[in-house]
């Protein structure tokens, strides 16, 4: 797959979240940067420093320094709002950091978990709000369980998908 000049600077982006891993797709490429979902938090006084994201975060421990799975909690997906952005704004850095220049993403939403039913309202302006802090200028979010391959499809044929 050969792509132009400006599909190289445009990059759509396809987020994949559960409690057990996040995943950033770079849309017809095949990049991807893949997390498990835990972040370390270091408290000093009322300072909040994040010490590391993914597998590292999750074998840091202290007295002052908190670990914990934003993706994790009982009754809804999103049980801590704020280092699930860090967390994601993380992710996509990472991701669009072998670009030199890049356009402001687009970017898919995809809750694998918690969408027996379809997800409200609510669930579904958080998961635009993560996408909006980590940088997209236009978000779509998929509310169905099944994966969606990142490499043979793109952002405008799921738009598309989705206004059908």
């Amino acid at each position: 797959m050969t792509l132009s000049f400006l599909q190289k600077l445009n990059r759509d982006l396809l987020v994949e979240l559960s409690t057990k891993q996040l995943s950033v797709y770079i849309f017809g490429t095949g990049e991807k940067v893949e997390l498990s979902p835990y972040i370390a938090i270091e408290t000093k006084g009322k300072k909040k420093t994040v010490l590391a994201v993914g597998d590292k975060a999750k074998s840091l421990a202290g007295s002052n320094i908190t670990v914990l799975n934003p993706f994790d909690h009982k009754r809804s997906f999103v049980g801590n709002f704020a280092y699930a952005e860090k967390l994601l704004q993380h992710a996509v850095r990472e991701v669009l950091s072998k670009s030199r220049f890049a356009i402001s993403p687009r970017i898919v939403m995809h809750q694998l978990e918690k969408v027996e039913g379809g997800l409200t309202d609510i669930e579904e302006r958080v998961l635009k709000e993560l996408a909006m802090v980590a940088g997209a200028r236009e978000v779509l979010v998929c509310n169905h369980q099944t994966r969606i391959n990142a490499y043979n499809s793109s952002y405008s044929e799921f738009k598309k998908q989705l206004s059908a």
